[in-house]
């Protein structure tokens, strides 16, 4: 059976001109890297400026954030409906002439707490989506702070000189099997 193995690539983006001029060469090892049957799963972008999918050339993901967000939101809204209207229902108090649930009054938690599942929903989907807390080593390269992008690759062993060759050819600066590291 053969193993995997781990590249990545360093492509500049600095340099006169605009940044978005210096992506030619990552989106042609990414090009090249799919020629040679490497899936979308199987390369990794990592760099220090939010490039869209489209100007890398990459397929748009669909992210299931917004649904979290909106089961939070109804969380949120259910447990505030709970509060408010079940809390007068099993402890009424009746106060002459006034109605038995004071509307104008119950808006308040209800959007408060709606909020509060919104937020709760997005932030617990944001922190699963990043893994976080990972204590894994992970593969990072401090020179993407300094405007590099690092292509990461994950492929069959025997394709390692294909691999190579496709990102060397296409503008990379250096191409190395990355060691993993605690960040």
């Amino acid at each position: 059976m053969p193993t995997r193995m781990t590249l990545l690539g360093l492509f500049n983006t600095t340099g006169p001109g605009h940044p978005i001029d210096y992506l030619g060469p990552v989106t042609g090892a990414m090009d090249s890297l799919r020629i040679l049957g490497l899936r979308e799963q199987d390369m990794a972008l990592m760099m220090g400026v939010p490039y869209t999918s489209k100007m890398l050339g990459r397929p748009k993901i669909h992210e299931r954030i917004p649904w979290v967000t909106l089961i939070g939101a109804l969380i949120g809204l259910g447990t505030a409906w709970a509060l408010t209207f079940a809390t007068q229902f099993h402890y009424p108090i009746r106060v002459g002439g006034r109605p038995f649930w004071g509307n104008p009054t119950a808006w308040i938690p209800i959007f408060e707490l709606t909020m509060l599942g919104l937020m709760l929903g997005t932030l617990f989907n944001f922190l699963w989506k990043c893994a976080f807390p990972s204590t894994q080593p992970q593969v990072y390269n401090p020179d993407i702070n300094h405007g590099r992008i690092a292509l990461e690759a994950k492929f069959d062993m025997r394709y390692e000189d294909d691999v190579q060759r496709a990102m060397l050819e296409n503008g990379a600066e250096q191409v190395y099997e990355p060691e993993k590291k605690p960040l």
